[in-house]
């Protein structure tokens, strides 16, 4: 077989790739008379291992110690977090996954899903959706065409680790974002067990089954993942239910070359209850207002999605070329009055990318050296109608559109060491951005909308990397981010008779960001700590104008967002019961059938932390002068300590503290109070598959804002409903076997 040491010629598409392949392959086999040419032998007798010491199941999805090695280098805030934090209690939400990793804000607006997802301030004007965060699976982008993605697309129990990219080290996955990444990597049906199943009760009607199986022969692999919920909600109207089945086939070629086909199904049927004013939630958080159930207010759609990714790696490189379909048909009704005519909305849209990326790890100048580039384009066309809902029933469409979204990213960076331990990152990206609105039922006062808007940045990278032992690394990063305006940012509703869509015209949003850290490990302690400062221009945020006249989403001239990350994990005690024991038994890595002497493991006590700093505001604006920006907890301290036994027990206590207030207007004259959380998680966890957990969240049972909706200003509202209750006090608990 030749030498894999550099790329062919390939085909963009998956299958082409495998052709070739195997096209090479019998080449080198065959000979054409007295002049062919012989090729060498070349044998090739290693596999890709990970960090551990085990092979890696896959090319295209592969293990969480291979992905540490990889990103331990990389000059900025990024971190690996396994599912341990997931499997350890309830396991439904990203909350639970990622729940200890620190500078990212995760909130449900009704106890439920997470519906915010924030990173250094990105998206925290949304409700209902993630914007300013690019959210992935395997590397491949799942927000749709204008930015917007949903957690609601992704089963999180087909995850094995995420990887967390604050800020500008989401290039690779062609993030235009102030708020980086999150990449979800899945199992292969070279990890999981045939037969797994888990189901979980608690509190407020929550029930989850979750089965799975994962099956390989040869060169083929599969993952199949089925998974029902069901929630009737801590408050009224709040009830949830939803469907997931998510499929993966893969194909090796060789050590060197993958292929990996997904599919998967959502369903989502959910009652959205009403914001509450601040005197209503302390009054009554399980409340909502009477229009929300009268008016059936809801959110029900039907997701599919199908990808394709192919891996082809050598000795020094890597290709990776990928996929991506998905399609969405939404309904949703909302607030209907006499004022607000537009109580619904019907959408389908379709959602096209591609991933094609080469990376080359060759030493450059006899130095060590990694170089990456890729394209990632994005297309999506929406077809979206505004209807009147009473009483929560479809009546006549109001207006109607069709709009097209077009994002174009292209990257490179470049990692050079200057010596063994220092390193320059130097890198670029050039986005180019359609923005396609079309008008399909013009109303006569406001005349056509149809508009077209095109965005063009460029946006540098420069970072610098010191690792003073293959544990610790200390850095520094300056980069430029950009992230343009969505559809629903763009179009505004006009209210009464005569009302309508009118599409506003808006300027991307653009910053700078320099980023100061260190990562590393030592003794009993492992830290990630970042400070961060940037200074933006034409942030997006709903405003009002000095007379206090409502603007909806406008750029704000100049803001700054700063803040310090700080996650400590701390063994505070080794051998608390259990004395660390050295015994001589047999091991797999024993030789000549001797035993050999290896330490026994002992229980410990771990303690979790993180502590989040978060100063957004205003920088001399004409109307809100240094006010702070609504809508974000400015210190967010998570912790938990817990006791872990050899043989799979486990208790820890936890606490959740948003230390001050933080306002809920741009104003800043109302304010959402601080609150502690405290919570109990247990478990036991057998050899041979069985595991039991339990959870108890919120014990004390307090009110408190999960989230707040930011207007604009408090004191010219007639009304402030814009808080949105956490769940009072609830306990969760299951059952998982794996066979």
């Amino acid at each position: 077989m030749p030498s894999l040491r550099t790329p062919a010629k390939l085909a963009i598409i998956p299958l082409t790739g495998a052709i070739l392949l195997g096209a090479s392959a019998s080449h080198a086999q065959q000979g054409t008379g007295n002049s062919a040419t012989v090729l060498p032998e070349v044998i090739v007798t290693a596999t890709p291992t990970d960090d551990a010491g085990e092979p890696d199941p896959s090319i295209v999805s592969p293990g969480a110690n291979t992905a540490k090695e990889k990103l331990k280098s990389v000059p900025g805030a990024v971190s690996i977090v396994p599912r341990t934090n997931f499997d350890l209690g309830r396991g439904a939400y990203l909350e639970d996954f990622i729940r200890f990793t620190p500078g990212v804000l995760i909130q449900s607006n009704q106890g439920a899903e997470d519906t915010k997802v924030s990173t250094r301030g990105s998206g925290t004007q949304e409700d209902d959706n993630i914007i300013g965060l690019s959210l992935l699976v395997d590397g491949i982008p799942m927000n749709q065409g204008d930015g917007e993605a949903f957690l609601h697309d992704i089963d999180l129990q087909s995850v094995k680790y995420a990887e967390v990219y604050r800020g500008a080290d989401a290039f690779r996955y062609g993030s235009v974002t102030l708020g980086g990444a999150i990449n979800l990597v899945t199992f292969t049906g070279r990890e999981g067990s045939p037969l797994s199943a888990r189901v979980t009760f608690g509190s407020f009607g929550y029930t989850e089954q979750q089965v799975s199986s994962s099956w390989s022969h040869g060169p083929w692999d599969m993952h199949l993942s089925v998974l029902n919920h069901t929630l009737e909600g801590f408050r009224e109207w709040s009830q949830e239910n939803f469907q997931k089945v998510e499929f993966s086939l893969g194909y090796k070629f060789s050590e060197q070359a993958e292929n990996r086909l997904y599919f998967f199904y959502g369903r989502l049927a959910q009652n959205n209850p009403s914001g509450l004013t601040k005197e209503e939630m302390y009054a009554n958080p399980t409340q909502t207002s009477p229009e929300s159930i009268q008016q059936r207010w809801s959110t029900k759609w039907d997701y599919e999605r199908i990808m394709d990714s192919f891996v082809m790696k050598g000795d020094d490189w890597k290709l990776t070329l990928a996929l991506n379909w998905n399609h969405r048909q939404q309904t949703q009704n909302s607030e209907f009055d006499d004022d607000f005519l537009s109580g619904g909305v019907r959408f389908y849209s379709d959602d096209y990318s591609a991933d094609l990326v080469y990376e080359n790890t060759s030493d450059l100048f006899g130095r060590k050296n990694r170089f990456t580039a890729g394209l990632i384009p994005m297309w999506e066309p929406e077809s979206d109608s505004f209807y009147a809902d009473p009483n929560g029933r479809i009546g006549k469409v109001l207006f109607a559109d069709r709009t097209y979204y077009l994002t174009l990213p292209f990257f490179f960076e470049n990692q050079h060491y200057l010596t063994k331990q220092f390193s320059i990152l130097t890198g670029a990206q050039v986005v180019y951005v359609d923005r396609i609105f079309r008008d399909r039922l013009k109303n006569d006062p406001l005349g056509d909308q149809s508009h077209d808007d095109h965005f063009l940045a460029l946006n540098p990278k420069l970072g610098l990397s010191y690792e003073w032992n293959e544990k610790c690394l200390a850095y520094l990063n300056f980069s430029r981010s950009f992230q343009p305006p969505s559809f629903d940012q763009s179009i505004g509703i006009i209210e009464g008779e005569d009302g309508g869509h009118i599409y506003n015209h808006i300027l991307s949003q653009k910053g700078w960001t320099l980023e100061v850290g260190t990562r590393g490990e030592s003794g009993p302690f492992t830290w990630d700590f970042a400070i961060y400062r940037s200074w933006l221009r034409d942030e997006l945020l709903d405003l009002n104008n000095p007379q206090g006249v409502p603007l909806g989403t406008v750029n704000a001239p100049h803001t700054i967002h700063q803040g310090l990350e700080i996650g400590l994990e701390t063994e505070v005690l080794h051998s608390v019961f259990i004395k660390d024991i050295v015994a001589a038994h047999d091991s797999k890595d024993a030789k000549d059938g001797k035993s050999i002497r290896e330490p026994r493991k002992t229980d410990r006590l771990l303690l979790d932390q993180t502590y989040n700093l978060a100063d957004y505001r205003f920088s001399n604006d004409a109307t809100y002068g240094n006010n702070r920006i609504a809508g974000n907890p400015e210190q967010f301290y998570k912790a938990e300590l817990r006791y872990e036994h050899p043989s799979g027990f486990y208790l820890g206590a936890n606490v959740e503290w948003n230390i001050t207030k933080y306002p809920v207007d741009e104003a800043n004259t109302l304010f959402a109070d601080p609150y502690a959380l405290m919570g109990v998680r247990a478990g036991y966890k057998t050899k041979k598959g069985l595991q039991v957990y339990f959870e108890a969240k919120n014990l004390l049972d307090k009110t408190y804002a999960a989230v707040v909706e930011p207007i604009a200003d408090a004191r010219t509202a007639d009304d402030v409903d814009s808080f949105h209750p956490g769940n009072g006090r609830a306990f969760y608990g299951g059952i998982a076997w794996v066979w």
